[in-house]
Protein backbone atom coordinates (compact mmCIF):
# COMPACT_ATOMS: atom_id res chain seq x y z
CA UNK A 1 0.00 0.00 0.00
CA UNK A 2 1.14 3.61 -0.42
CA UNK A 3 1.92 5.80 2.77
CA UNK A 4 2.35 9.45 2.56
CA UNK A 5 5.70 9.36 4.68
CA UNK A 6 7.09 13.40 3.93
CA UNK A 7 3.38 15.33 4.28
CA UNK A 8 2.99 15.05 8.25
CA UNK A 9 6.54 14.07 8.97
CA UNK A 10 7.49 15.54 12.68
CA UNK A 11 10.87 15.86 13.87
CA UNK A 12 12.94 13.87 16.32
CA UNK A 13 12.32 16.10 19.22
CA UNK A 14 8.45 15.03 18.76
CA UNK A 15 9.24 11.52 19.75
CA UNK A 16 11.60 9.28 21.89
CA UNK A 17 14.98 8.33 20.59
CA UNK A 18 14.66 4.75 21.82
CA UNK A 19 13.55 1.88 19.85
CA UNK A 20 11.24 -0.67 21.24
CA UNK A 21 9.79 -3.92 20.34
CA UNK A 22 5.76 -3.22 19.21
CA UNK A 23 2.79 -5.95 20.59
CA UNK A 24 0.18 -3.62 19.93
CA UNK A 25 -1.75 -1.46 17.26
CA UNK A 26 -3.85 1.16 18.95
CA UNK A 27 -6.73 2.31 17.16
CA UNK A 28 -8.10 6.01 17.92
CA UNK A 29 -10.71 8.63 16.38
CA UNK A 30 -9.66 12.12 15.96
CA UNK A 31 -12.52 13.86 17.21
CA UNK A 32 -11.33 16.57 15.14
CA UNK A 33 -13.17 17.67 11.56
CA UNK A 34 -10.70 16.13 8.50
CA UNK A 35 -7.21 17.11 9.41
CA UNK A 36 -7.34 19.80 12.19
CA UNK A 37 -5.87 17.12 15.30
CA UNK A 38 -2.80 17.52 12.89
CA UNK A 39 -2.57 20.98 12.95
CA UNK A 40 -3.54 21.19 16.49
CA UNK A 41 -0.32 18.79 17.08
CA UNK A 42 1.62 20.90 14.92
CA UNK A 43 1.19 23.91 17.29
CA UNK A 44 0.64 22.24 20.80
CA UNK A 45 3.41 22.86 22.84
CA UNK A 46 5.14 25.72 20.48
CA UNK A 47 5.53 22.12 18.18
CA UNK A 48 7.39 20.28 20.50
CA UNK A 49 4.84 17.90 22.21
CA UNK A 50 5.38 14.72 22.11
CA UNK A 51 1.77 13.41 22.11
CA UNK A 52 2.16 12.40 18.25
CA UNK A 53 0.37 9.04 17.08
CA UNK A 54 2.37 7.02 14.38
CA UNK A 55 -0.27 7.05 11.17
CA UNK A 56 -3.45 9.06 10.64
CA UNK A 57 -5.58 7.43 8.14
CA UNK A 58 -7.78 10.50 6.08
CA UNK A 59 -11.45 9.92 5.63
CA UNK A 60 -10.75 9.52 1.52
CA UNK A 61 -8.10 6.49 2.49
CA UNK A 62 -5.19 8.35 2.53
CA UNK A 63 -2.65 6.78 4.95
CA UNK A 64 0.36 9.16 6.47
CA UNK A 65 2.78 8.35 8.74
CA UNK A 66 4.08 10.89 11.29
CA UNK A 67 7.67 8.90 12.63
CA UNK A 68 9.23 5.44 12.07
CA UNK A 69 6.93 2.63 14.17
CA UNK A 70 10.45 1.35 16.04
CA UNK A 71 9.83 4.48 18.19
CA UNK A 72 7.12 5.92 20.47
CA UNK A 73 5.75 8.90 21.60
CA UNK A 74 2.90 10.07 24.52
CA UNK A 75 0.22 9.42 22.41
CA UNK A 76 -1.65 7.74 25.17
CA UNK A 77 -0.07 9.31 28.28
CA UNK A 78 0.40 5.88 29.35
CA UNK A 79 4.33 4.80 29.29
CA UNK A 80 3.72 1.16 29.10
CA UNK A 81 0.83 1.12 26.58
CA UNK A 82 2.81 3.87 24.27
CA UNK A 83 6.49 2.11 23.86
CA UNK A 84 4.66 -1.03 23.51
CA UNK A 85 2.22 -0.09 21.03
CA UNK A 86 2.00 1.29 17.44
CA UNK A 87 -0.97 3.97 17.32
CA UNK A 88 -3.46 4.86 14.11
CA UNK A 89 -5.61 7.61 14.23
CA UNK A 90 -8.97 7.40 11.98
CA UNK A 91 -10.25 10.82 10.81
CA UNK A 92 -13.84 11.18 12.62
CA UNK A 93 -15.31 13.30 14.36
CA UNK A 94 -17.15 10.92 17.28
CA UNK A 95 -19.89 12.21 19.14
CA UNK A 96 -21.97 14.26 17.57
CA UNK A 97 -24.53 17.28 18.78
CA UNK A 98 -27.37 18.65 17.24
CA UNK A 99 -27.84 22.43 17.27
CA UNK A 100 -31.23 24.60 16.89
CA UNK A 101 -30.60 25.17 13.38
CA UNK A 102 -30.44 21.26 12.45
CA UNK A 103 -26.55 21.54 12.24
CA UNK A 104 -24.43 18.76 13.99
CA UNK A 105 -21.41 19.93 15.63
CA UNK A 106 -18.78 18.67 17.89
CA UNK A 107 -17.74 19.33 20.73
CA UNK A 108 -15.24 21.90 19.49
CA UNK A 109 -18.41 23.57 17.18
CA UNK A 110 -17.01 22.05 14.50
CA UNK A 111 -20.04 21.31 11.49
CA UNK A 112 -20.13 17.52 10.31
CA UNK A 113 -21.44 17.28 6.76
CA UNK A 114 -25.38 15.91 7.72
CA UNK A 115 -24.50 12.89 4.90
CA UNK A 116 -21.76 11.47 7.28
CA UNK A 117 -24.30 11.67 10.53
CA UNK A 118 -25.73 8.79 11.73
CA UNK A 119 -28.28 8.30 14.88
CA UNK A 120 -27.50 5.61 17.39
CA UNK A 121 -27.48 5.92 21.23
CA UNK A 122 -24.64 5.32 22.94
CA UNK A 123 -23.17 6.11 25.98
CA UNK A 124 -26.23 8.75 26.73
CA UNK A 125 -25.68 10.03 23.23
CA UNK A 126 -27.54 10.45 19.83
CA UNK A 127 -25.14 11.34 16.72
CA UNK A 128 -22.14 10.25 15.24
CA UNK A 129 -19.83 10.46 12.42
CA UNK A 130 -19.71 7.32 10.21
CA UNK A 131 -16.57 5.35 9.15
CA UNK A 132 -16.09 5.64 5.32
CA UNK A 133 -15.09 2.43 3.47
CA UNK A 134 -12.12 3.79 1.65
CA UNK A 135 -10.92 4.86 5.36
CA UNK A 136 -11.26 0.84 6.68
CA UNK A 137 -10.19 -0.64 3.71
CA UNK A 138 -6.87 1.03 4.68
CA UNK A 139 -6.94 0.43 8.17
CA UNK A 140 -7.53 -3.29 7.56
CA UNK A 141 -4.41 -3.08 4.95
CA UNK A 142 -1.94 -0.88 7.38
CA UNK A 143 -3.08 -3.47 10.34
CA UNK A 144 -1.81 -6.52 8.42
CA UNK A 145 1.42 -4.96 7.10
CA UNK A 146 2.31 -3.42 10.61
CA UNK A 147 1.37 -7.25 12.23
CA UNK A 148 3.74 -8.86 9.64
CA UNK A 149 6.60 -6.72 10.30
CA UNK A 150 6.52 -6.35 13.83
CA UNK A 151 5.19 -10.17 14.23
CA UNK A 152 1.86 -8.98 16.40
CA UNK A 153 -0.73 -11.17 16.28
CA UNK A 154 -3.80 -10.35 14.11
CA UNK A 155 -5.98 -10.44 17.13
CA UNK A 156 -8.19 -7.75 17.92
CA UNK A 157 -9.99 -6.82 20.88
CA UNK A 158 -13.93 -7.67 20.48
CA UNK A 159 -14.81 -4.07 22.65
CA UNK A 160 -14.10 -0.44 22.84
CA UNK A 161 -14.70 -0.08 26.35
CA UNK A 162 -11.98 0.05 29.24
CA UNK A 163 -9.78 -2.90 30.65
CA UNK A 164 -7.54 -2.31 33.32
CA UNK A 165 -5.17 -5.63 31.78
CA UNK A 166 -4.74 -3.99 28.35
CA UNK A 167 -1.50 -3.41 27.82
CA UNK A 168 -0.78 -7.15 28.38
CA UNK A 169 -2.91 -7.66 25.60
CA UNK A 170 -0.85 -8.13 22.28
CA UNK A 171 -2.77 -7.37 19.26
CA UNK A 172 -5.11 -4.80 18.32
CA UNK A 173 -6.80 -2.79 20.74
CA UNK A 174 -8.80 1.09 21.24
CA UNK A 175 -7.50 3.72 22.72
CA UNK A 176 -10.83 3.40 24.34
CA UNK A 177 -9.60 0.24 26.03
CA UNK A 178 -7.25 2.34 28.34
CA UNK A 179 -9.20 5.24 29.28
CA UNK A 180 -12.36 4.64 31.31
CA UNK A 181 -15.35 7.02 30.01
CA UNK A 182 -14.07 7.22 26.67
CA UNK A 183 -16.07 7.70 23.60
CA UNK A 184 -13.51 7.65 21.97
CA UNK A 185 -14.03 5.03 19.45
CA UNK A 186 -17.24 5.55 18.64
CA UNK A 187 -20.54 2.81 17.96
CA UNK A 188 -20.54 2.79 14.35
CA UNK A 189 -16.80 1.49 14.06
CA UNK A 190 -17.33 -2.64 13.16
CA UNK A 191 -15.15 -4.58 15.38
CA UNK A 192 -16.21 -7.63 14.20
CA UNK A 193 -15.95 -7.12 10.64
CA UNK A 194 -12.47 -5.56 11.15
CA UNK A 195 -11.76 -9.09 12.38
CA UNK A 196 -13.35 -10.39 9.68
CA UNK A 197 -11.60 -8.73 6.65
CA UNK A 198 -8.52 -9.30 8.61
CA UNK A 199 -8.18 -12.79 9.05
CA UNK A 200 -9.35 -13.35 5.62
Amino acid sequence: MHIDKETYKIKVENRYKTKTPKTQIVVAVSLRKNGHHITRLQHKDYGKTKRWNTYTISRDGTVYQHYDDKYHTDFLGIKEGDKKSISIVLENMGVLFQTGAHKYINWLNEVCEEDNVVEREWLGYDFWECFPDEQLESLIELCRELCEKHNIPKEIVEFSTYHKQISKFKGIAFRSNYIEDSSDLNPLFDIPKLNEMLSS
